[in-house]
């Protein structure tokens, strides 16, 4: 997704999910006049760059929530291996 894309996504959502660990929402896209809520589950570098995050916090709903992908995915992930084992093997 382009950075253009970007901005004009964030002019029709109220909630932007990022789990790219990559710079990849641009100023343009905080500095306009409606920026959704932005949930930040990327590993560093996270979506945004903390310096545009502090320059408009006035205006910019953000939360960064680190480690959710590895805290939460890898215990669903074994769930459903275990799933998946049992089926295959026939066992109870």
């Amino acid at each position: 997704m382009s950075s253009q894309n970007i901005i004009e996504v964030f002019k029709v959502c109220d909630i932007v999910i990022n789990t790219i660990p990559y710079n990849i929402i641009p100023e343009e896209a905080v500095s306009a006049d409606y920026v959704p809520y932005i949930l930040d589950i990327a590993s560093f570098p996270y979506g945004i760059d903390s310096k545009v995050i502090e320059k408009y916090k006035s205006k910019v709903k953000y939360n960064l929530y680190l480690g959710i992908p590895s805290k939460y995915a890898p215990k669903e992930a074994s769930e459903i291996l275990l799933k998946t084992l049992k089926k295959v093997t026939d066992v109870k």
